[in-house]
């Protein structure tokens, strides 16, 4: 074998240990969320695009027509596993984003009809040789399809970047900010590869590098999985502990404002539309509180159950958060005017400021805020007539 083959069939194994180990690590270390569901699809896609252009390396120039017939097999499958891999990476990204998944319309325009068409290509190309060709010397040659081809996946997968990196620019919360830009960056390493192989023919780099994307993503997700909610993408109960910890202290002189909210009648969201729609309800609270707290520096956690947990710094004056609180009730109402959920959603909040006289812990802090929100509550009650 030649160096060069030797390179490719190296890489491609080396690709190949590496999205095993993710995907094995990702069966027994993450929820079986939908998110994660596109993330495990898609690295297995990509192990199945590498798995087939190593199998075409080492089969590549062997004499046999049954080397020719495995060889037409394999780069068939090859072509489809890469457009159904970026794809499914595209709604796994979506789903990240928007917190759900593809419309019917969306997934006919964006799935059935590319995937369809390469299909049929493929299926014809033994008669047609317009995407790829086996020579009698079992040697591979590039068919005039095969360069649109190419450029349909390097579309979807660069198009996907664009969006997430327009959608970066309207978010204002660092972590969700830095996620968006590992999704973005997702496509730099495959377009590497790219261009590495139209320099230098006979090189296989563009999914090898893609694999190094995923490892990039999987690293961040798994430090995600520590600090971000899955279900709302918010932080977590643990990282709002650590955050309070930092700044609620004897020697600290920061200032803080902290708001404590609860989705109303949530317990007969769940009893009476089943729990998968009250994780709809969560998911669309979540990204209410987003909306109306996103300016400045604010830290928004999803603190339990169906409570949340916003943390204004530097601010401790009540009337400074009469315009967030507008915000939160304007956003809420035009929500319920929409129509979108089956029942209206309503919201009570407690606030709790620091320093005060009776606020020294993070614990002291949580308290004041959940007392506050209980009274609120009670007299929301009261006003529509139902007890709790």
């Amino acid at each position: 074998m030649s160096d060069l083959l030797w390179f490719n069939i190296g890489v491609d194994g080396y690709a190949l240990i590496v999205l095993g180990i993710l995907l094995y690590t990702s069966l027994i270390s993450f929820d079986n969320t939908q998110d994660v569901r596109f993330l495990r699809r898609t690295i297995f896609l990509l192990s199945l695009v590498i798995l087939f252009d190593l199998v075409t390396w080492v089969m590549i120039g062997r004499p046999g027509s049954s080397v020719y017939v495995i060889l037409n097999i394999v780069i068939t499958l090859y072509y489809l596993c890469q457009i159904y891999a970026v794809i499914v990476w595209a709604e796994y990204v979506q789903y990240r984003v928007l917190r759900r998944v593809m419309s019917r319309k969306n997934v006919w325009i964006s799935i059935v009809l590319p995937l369809g068409t390469v299909f049929v290509l493929l299926l014809t190309n033994p008669l047609t040789h317009y995407t790829f060709n086996i020579t009698p010397g079992n040697s591979y040659e590039r068919g005039p399809l095969s360069s649109p081809i190419a450029l349909l996946v390097m579309g979807y997968l660069l198009a996907t970047s664009v969006w997430v990196m327009y959608k970066r620019s309207k978010e204002m919360l660092a972590s969700t900010r830095r996620e968006y830009a590992i999704l973005a960056g997702f496509v730099i390493a495959p377009f590497i590869g790219a261009i590495i192989q139209m320099a230098r023919y006979g090189i296989s780099l563009i999914w090898p590098l893609a694999a190094f994307s995923m490892l990039l993503l999987y690293i961040n997700r798994s430090r995600d999985e520590v600090s971000i909610d899955a279900l709302t993408g918010l932080n977590n109960r643990g990282s709002l502990d650590k955050y309070l910890l930092e700044r609620v202290r004897d020697d600290s002189q920061e200032r803080l404002t902290l708001i404590l909210m609860d989705v109303d009648k949530f317990k007969l969201i769940n009893d009476e539309l089943g729990h998968d729609m009250g994780d709809v309800a969560l998911r669309e609270v979540s990204e209410i509180i987003r909306q109306s707290f996103s300016s400045g520096h604010n830290f928004i956690s999803r603190y339990g159950g169906d409570e949340f947990v916003v943390v204004i710094p530097q601010v401790d004056d009540p009337r400074m958060i009469d315009g967030f609180m507008k915000s939160l009730n304007s956003n809420l109402e035009h929500f319920n005017s929409s129509g979108d959920f089956p029942i209206k959603l309503s919201i009570s909040c407690g606030t709790a400021f620091y320093p005060r006289n009776e606020v020294h812990t993070p614990e002291d802090l949580l308290k004041a805020a959940d007392a506050q929100m209980y009274e609120e509550k009670e007299r929301h009650h009261q006003l529509m007539g139902y007890k709790r």
